[in-house]
């Protein structure tokens, strides 16, 4: 049920664990970088909290730390090499995702803090790249979400109502980036973070389901269910 008028225009998606989920690609990928390193693979309990600020972090996050500065460049350099060539061996669209994306006339863009040119070979291996309007990354602007620069350049280059723009992701990232931009926010259980992590910080909406935020947003959208 809706509780306002919010009739969006523009919808900006998270890209892992939001629309897709990557954690088995990303994983071995990482797990690849440890082995040709001579490290343990990592601990798929704490995969989650490796995800959501890019490449970098995550390579440098599954490093013993005192490996973490001589050893990062290459570490990230093995992964990059193998993630390449498997960005979709197992990736897929969370169950309900495409449907959405196609029923709702609106503008969709990507924002998400891994590098542009790896969301854009993901995207393009799904065969979906005609569903984005725009696909941005941690990389395309000085700043990465959390910060507000990525969500208001989307709505620069969209010319968008700010009201009428929504940031949905499954990361506090996602929703502190959304709200310190001043648009509506959209928070979603299924993937790898957790966008109730900060109780000071809460999005506008929370949805544990995709079917659930999809009939949010088709009502939304379309005025149906």
């Amino acid at each position: 049920m809706i509780h306002d008028e919010f009739c969006p225009e523009l919808i900006l998606w998270d890209l892992d664990g939001t629309l897709v989920d990557s954690s088995a690609d990303l994983v071995r990928a990482t797990n690849e970088a440890m082995r040709t390193l001579g490290y343990p693979d990592v601990d798929k309990e704490h995969f989650a909290r490796m995800v959501g600020n890019g490449v970098r972090y995550l390579v440098s996050a599954a490093l013993p730390e005192e490996a973490r500065g001589r050893e990062r460049e290459r570490a990230i350099e093995v992964f990059m090499e193998y993630y390449r060539a498997h960005i979709a061996d197992e990736t897929r669209y969370f169950e309900g995702i495409p449907e959405l994306l196609a029923d709702l006339p609106v503008s969709h863009a990507i924002v998400s803090n891994k590098r542009e040119d790896l969301c854009r070979a993901l995207v393009r291996a799904l065969d979906s790249q005609d569903w984005f309007q725009e696909i941005v990354g941690g990389d395309t602007f000085l700043n990465r979400k959390p910060h507000p620069q990525p969500v208001l350049e989307m709505i620069n280059r969209f010319s968008a109502d700010p009201s009428r723009t929504v940031m949905i992701g499954d990361s506090i990232l996602d929703v502190e980036s959304g709200l310190k931009a001043g648009v509506k926010t959209i928070g979603v259980t299924w993937g790898f973070g957790d966008p109730l992590e900060k109780s000071e910080v809460k999005p506008d909406y929370v949805f544990r389901k995709v079917s659930e935020m999809a009939d949010f947003l088709r009502q939304a959208c379309l005025g149906k269910v």
